[in-house]
């Protein structure tokens, strides 16, 4: 058989025990001090992740924590910022007084609102700040956990929008005032072609019974006679008597005279074979018409260097109105028509020693002032009416010298 084994007792021998690590607990049953530095180190480490400035005071407003967004914000290092009174330290400008801002954080335990700090160099920045109260158990004020972000550049962009809004809508005023005024000077305009526009059938009617009465008193009287004369020549033929040379010659002499009346008519309504190279022919031939109640003159200072075809249209046109209007209204002895020219201007003048105008209001009145001043400006130069000492009346046109 085989031999036993011999086993020792275990009886009433202990088996070692296996210790358990047990939870240290202060007398107030708080977590150990070690635990509660790591979990603060640990929020700590979380807190400086954030890019903004997280700051927390005590109630004195003494630094307690200065993050790493802190410090690249505002320059100064944590060693720096701890224990020292924040607004002191960053120059807080507040947007409201600071005791009501205590007001609200004690009664709603958090602000918001815009501050000015100042960095470490001097650089203002404006922040947006949010503020969080922590109380103790007594409900009294044991910090402050304070949020900062920085909308320096956001504010600088929106008062540039702003100023640039206020730009504009100074710039549309200013347009809404120029067109407002160009419109009412358009309805001026309006106004006034409409007035000419009556002035011109009124000037037309008259022109036509000027036409007429000159055909009638010149024409038709020469033509009337040049039929009697005829007429009575042909009785003395058809009884075989003796004609009369002077009869004939008289006849003659009628025709030529209708003739020249129907030629000054027709000039005197209808040229426009005028150009820089016959103006001066095309104005002695203005003034020397027989159909001027006034005597008239053409006086000229040489040199004369025009070239432009459409500047000696409208200067003849212009002496034309003005001879015209002096012949009906001045009541003159004389007219002169004077064509000048100097390095910097042509001066075109149709002087009269008649009654003159009567008044500043008056020029402006007359159709033929309107359309000598059109023409004037068309050509490049102004048109002034004026009333020299000795009396009459002197239409200038002014036009600036070829170059």
């Amino acid at each position: 058989m085989p031999a036993k084994r011999k086993t020792k007792s275990v009886v009433g021998r202990r088996r070692p025990a296996k210790h358990k690590a047990k939870p240290q607990f202060g007398v107030d049953g708080a977590v150990t001090r070690t635990q509660h530095e790591r979990r603060l180190a640990e929020q700590a480490r979380l807190l400086n992740l954030s890019n903004d400035a997280i700051i927390v005071r005590d109630p004195e407003d003494r630094i307690t924590y200065w993050s790493n967004g802190a410090e690249k914000i505002y320059g100064y290092t944590r060693d720096e910022a701890l224990g020292k009174v924040i607004h002191a330290l960053l120059q807080t400008q507040h947007s409201e007084p600071l005791q009501r801002i205590y007001e609200k954080l004690h009664r709603d335990n958090r602000w918001e609102g815009e501050v000015v700090h100042t960095r470490r160099d001097g650089t203002r920045l404006t922040m947006f700040s949010r503020w969080a109260l922590d109380r103790d158990a007594k409900g009294n004020r044991a910090s402050v956990l304070e949020t900062n972000n920085d909308i320096t550049e956001r504010k600088r962009t929106e008062a540039a929008l702003k100023k640039s809004k206020s730009l504009l809508e100074e710039r549309m005023r200013e347009r809404t005032g120029e067109l407002r005024a160009a419109n009412q000077e358009l309805e001026r305009e309006i106004e006034r072609r409409r007035g000419l526009e009556g002035q011109i059938l009124e000037i037309s009617d008259r022109e036509q019974q000027r036409l007429g009465q000159e055909l009638h008193d010149g024409l038709c009287q020469h033509l009337t006679a040049v039929a009697f004369m005829a007429r009575s020549i042909a009785l003395r033929l058809k009884n075989h008597r003796v004609i009369e040379a002077n009869d004939i010659e008289k006849i003659a002499q009628l025709v030529n005279d209708a003739a020249n009346d129907a030629r000054d008519l027709s000039h005197a309504l209808h040229r426009i074979d005028v150009d820089s190279a016959k103006l001066t022919d095309a104005l002695q031939d203005l003034v020397d018409r027989e159909i001027w109640k006034t005597p008239c003159r053409f006086e000229i200072k040489e040199p004369l260097h025009i070239t432009d075809d459409e500047i000696a249209l409208q200067l003849y046109r212009i002496a034309r109105e003005a001879v015209i209007n002096a012949n009906k209204h001045a009541q003159a002895t004389q007219i002169v028509v004077r064509l000048k020219q100097s390095r910097k201007e042509i001066v075109l003048s149709i002087a009269d020693d008649g009654v003159g105008v009567p008044s500043e209001s008056n020029k402006a009145k007359g159709l033929g002032f309107h359309i000598m001043k059109y023409r004037a400006h068309s050509a490049g130069g102004r048109l002034e009416v004026e009333s020299p000492r000795k009396g009459g009346t002197r239409v200038v046109c002014y036009l600036p010298a070829p170059r």
